[in-house]
């Protein structure tokens, strides 16, 4: 069943200022939303004698959102709240906590608020916290190659002593050095746990994200590739790092970026690859498009009939380059899938006119046409793993509803076999999603987001350990 999520795209302002007491700082609870629990938090400061707010939702993704008017007498606040038809109503104690109810249409839900300490409300659980036993250096480099700078963080144990050093490389989408997802800092949690063992670690910003330039949309795995080289170009000219150690850790994308690195540089001494997708672009997109039909009870003939059009109209975007000759084949072909289809199969896979499905099939798939889908769908990364002779360990959750594990799993293995490489390590972790996180639905980005584990601690001593014990 589809759930109800209600974003408070809410508006706080301008609070009366005869309140009895200071009421500035962090609240935060959890609105109970027609049995959806969503945590809910408002940043009260004052200026010029006026208060004003931000308002977080965290488990949708939502942080920081510009608040407007609000009354608020005798203990009484009023939240108008018009991006979504509402308000909020509450009754402050002049103390720690706001009693009240988020008002919606007919709906009357719940929302306490309890006064937050600083940095407690916008972080997980996992998040890192001062004060860190080890080195925090804020680094930039070049990519010579193509002209890109490199924005990224460097963390180090303490000592003088020469590291083992993992660069991190980050899942398909324009990603921060963190890999943040809403409040999930996966790459930042892995980073701390790795540092504290032992390991230095690089974690990088996408280009044209934080302090990387570069033009993010032109670019393809192969582009990205250029700047994890880059990356080890700048941690060989260090001294404090142990150049015969150097590994990379890719996570979805990453994980097919660092053996095709690794398969082209004699600098890298492990890879270890997080729900790395080594079936390939298509036949992920593949698994992406039908896992959600199959759970919606769609029958099997009708998602193998949908698999053929995906599949033609898929060639059709890798191999025609013009635009004009491109949207006709796709109409030509669209056109002559329909004509072998039964009306049952017509009724569940096509809603609209011919018209209106053409156009909407000329625009998506048009958009597979760009250099990253061009290169992601093209590429069999198995073919890369085969030339591996460093050490590597493969690590795909069991739940991933993105990158399917078992298959990935095997066809790792199958290709490392071939490789004659015999360091390397092959694990299911059980009960996670394609974030290594424990779930419920696991594939739903809103329980991503919801969730508070970041990601795995088990999986995270399992990666320490292997490393610790691969550069002994």
């Amino acid at each position: 069943m589809k759930k109800s999520f209600l974003l408070l795209v809410c508006s706080i302002g301008a609070f009366s200022v005869n309140a009895q007491k200071d009421i500035v700082g962090n609240w935060k609870g959890i609105a109970d939303v027609m049995g959806q629990k969503l945590k809910a938090a408002f940043h009260v400061k004052k200026d010029n004698g006026q208060f004003n707010a931000t308002f977080d939702s965290p488990d949708q993704g939502a942080l920081g959102l510009e608040c407007g008017k609000v009354s608020f007498i005798n203990d009484s606040l009023f939240i108008e709240i018009k991006s979504i038809g509402g308000s909020y109503i509450g009754k402050w104690n002049k103390a720690d906590e706001i009693s009240g109810n988020l008002l919606q249409g007919a709906g009357k839900f719940p929302l306490a608020l309890q006064r937050a300490a600083d940095g407690d409300v916008s972080a997980k659980p996992q998040t890192p916290r001062p004060p860190f036993n080890y080195s925090i250096e804020e680094v930039e480099y070049e990519n010579k190659e193509q002209q890109v700078h490199l924005g990224a963080t460097l963390t180090k144990p303490n000592g003088n002593g020469k590291f083992p050093v993992v660069i991190m490389i980050t899942g398909s989408g324009q990603q921060d050095r963190d890999e943040s997802i809403g409040l999930h800092k996966p790459f930042w949690v892995i980073a701390d746990f790795l540092t504290k063992q032992g390991i230095a670690v690089l974690r990088v910003d996408d280009r044209g994200r934080g302090k990387s330039t570069g033009n993010f949309h032109r670019s393809s795995s192969a582009d990205f590739a250029t700047d994890v080289m880059a990356g080890i170009d700048y941690l060989k000219s260090r001294p404090d790092i142990d150049k015969n150690h150097i590994g990379l850790m890719g996570h979805s994308e990453g994980g097919i970026i660092a053996p095709y690195v690794a398969a082209r540089s004699k600098d890298i001494d492990f890879i270890v690859t997080l729900a790395g997708p080594i079936i390939g672009g298509k036949a992920t997109n593949d698994f992406q498009n039908t896992l959600p039909m199959i759970n919606h009870g769609i029958a099997k003939i009708a998602v193998d009939s949908f698999l053929s059009l995906h599949h033609a109209l898929v060639d059709a975007a890798i191999s025609i380059k013009n635009d004009s000759v491109f949207k006709q084949e796709i109409k030509s072909r669209y056109l002559g899938w329909k004509s072998f289809q039964s009306e049952t199969t017509l009724q569940t896979l096509i809603k609209g006119k011919d018209e209106q499905v053409i156009k909407s099939f000329q625009k998506s798939y048009g958009d597979l046409r760009n250099p990253w889908w061009q290169f992601f769908l093209s590429y069999d990364p198995s073919v890369d793993v085969q030339k591996l002779n460093c050490s590597v360990l493969v690590l795909n959750g069991e739940k991933d509803a993105q990158v399917e594990s078992k298959t990935n799993l095997a066809l790792f293995e199958k290709s490392l076999k071939k490789s004659g490489n015999k360091k390397y390590k092959i694990i299911e972790v059980p009960s996670v999603n394609h974030l290594f996180q424990h779930c419920k639905e696991c594939g739903s980005i809103q329980e991503y987001l919801a969730l508070d584990e970041t990601f795995d601690t088990a999986t995270l001593a399992v990666i320490a350990n292997w490393i610790n014990e691969t550069v002994k």
